[in-house]
């Protein structure tokens, strides 16, 4: 699968502390879309994970879903450009997040790739343990909570 832009769930959302980051990599657009998985709030951080997961067999939204932005960019040369950036910003090199191509669906149900900075599922034990599972799959919902 190939990624069109990048799925963001977190700080990065609109209105999110980190946005300003995002917004500095000159993204075309953004909407509403779905990845499936399960997502946490670490509150030691202050911050979301996405563990990837087979999508379930309801629509989004629903549980199994967790909702956030597809943003998209004019050239694969600009999302590469982003990505790079982002990288810095969601600490790749020291192993805080990966980088995954996760399918997801916008709010007009086009179905995409995105790349989305997840934790890796060998990290499930230790979010169920010490994170908050976000059932309704929304962390921006959760801190306004």
């Amino acid at each position: 699968m190939e990624a069109d832009g990048i799925f963001v769930y977190g700080p990065m959302r609109q209105g999110g502390r980190e946005h300003p980051w995002l917004q500095r990599t000159r993204p075309q657009g953004h909407c509403r879309a779905w990845a499936a998985g399960r997502l946490f709030h670490l509150p030691n951080q202050g911050i979301p994970a996405l563990i990837s997961c087979p999508e379930p067999d309801s629509a989004p939204p629903s549980p199994g879903w967790v909702v956030g932005e597809f943003v998209g960019y004019e050239s694969e040369e600009e999302l590469e450009a982003a990505l790079a950036d982002l990288d810095q910003v969601k600490d790749v090199d020291n192993g805080l997040y990966v980088r995954r191509i996760l399918p997801v669906i916008l709010d007009s149900g086009h179905r995409y790739g995105a790349w989305a900075y997840v934790f890796d599922t060998d990290r499930l034990i230790h979010l169920e343990q010490h994170g908050v599972e976000l059932m309704d799959g929304d962390w921006a919902a959760y801190l306004e909570g």
